[in-house]
């Protein structure tokens, strides 16, 4: 299966082929991180996004979002989600059918996130993207770098952890050395069963047996949202047909650094924001999906 097959639509599809994407994200103070999110999901080829909420972001988020997505607005209490919005989260995931859940972008660090994510990874087989806060919120309870919910999760689990949350999730010290990136990279992915990505310059991506690292991307992306664009793009991509899940996320990587690239093209580094990498996003993808032979060794 080659990268660009990842990309292909057959004629007599339709939107539920593409996955129905739940977007968990965003907060009062931070609506922007589910509004990247979920509208880079979309337009990385997801058929269906919702994306939920608490209910105090609603007219931030409602007023933003791209009109193909639908809403899930959570009740909250002092801007955490409550107990019944959890399981309305739970019953929503089973009812809709979901294929892919992106959760943690700009939600706070709460317990009550923390127990939605171990609820979401023990009940249900699909593909669950955790970001920022979502790691954040799980700090703490590994030993030895094991995570003992991530191994006995029914879930397909994939992390998206900066450095420093990296070392909060996995209680590994990072240092900015590409070898020890690998090496730290591939070790946590294989004693939790999931797939790490380590971003950064070169961000690794590893399921602990094989190991790929991303040649796309510029210092531009070093801005609010990036990380969020890129756990949409995830959610996305995993829908897809090809079985290779590990290529399909490291594929994500790409399109995401080499969106960004055609980003600082127009922009410069310095001007760039996280808007602009959406936006680029289809300029990404028709690239590879031009691409032959060699040329498709792009990692």
């Amino acid at each position: 299966m080659q990268i660009k097959d990842i990309f292909n639509r057959k004629e007599d599809s339709y939107k539920n082929n593409y996955g129905h994407i739940l977007v968990i994200a965003g907060s009062y103070n931070m609506p922007g991180a589910a509004l990247m999110c979920a509208n880079s999901a979309i337009t990385s080829g997801a058929g269906l996004v919702t994306v939920a909420f608490g209910k105090s972001a609603y007219t931030a988020i409602s007023a933003n979002i791209k009109p193909e997505i639908m809403l899930l607005p959570l009740e909250e209490k002092k801007q955490n989600i409550t107990k019944s919005a959890q399981n309305k989260i739970l019953n929503f995931i089973k009812v809709k059918n979901i294929s892919s859940v992106a959760i943690g972008c700009g939600m706070g660090k709460s317990l009550s996130l923390k127990n939605l994510i171990l609820s979401i990874i023990k009940n249900f087989n699909i593909y669950v993207t955790i970001d920022a806060d979502g790691l954040n919120s799980l700090e703490n309870i590994q030993n030895n770098s094991v995570i003992k919910e991530f191994k006995n999760s029914k879930a397909k689990i994939i992390v998206t952890p900066h450095p420093k949350e990296f070392e909060r999730i996995s209680g590994i010290k990072h240092k900015d050395n590409k070898i020890y990136r690998q090496k730290i990279t591939k070790f946590f992915a294989k004693n939790n069963d999931i797939i790490c990505v380590l971003k950064g310059h070169n961000s690794v991506v590893s399921d602990g047996k094989k190991l790929y690292v991303n040649n796309t991307g510029n210092a531009g992306m070093a801005t609010a949202g990036s990380g969020d664009v890129l756990t949409g793009i995830i959610s996305a991509f995993v829908c897809n047909d090809n079985k290779d899940l590990l290529l399909k996320v490291a594929t994500a990587v790409y399109i995401h650094g080499l969106a960004g690239d055609f980003a600082s093209k127009e922009k410069t580094q310095t001007c760039m924001c996280a808007t602009d990498i959406i936006n680029n996003i289809y300029k990404a993808i028709k690239t590879i999906t031009k691409l032959k032979g060699k040329e498709l060794n792009i990692f």
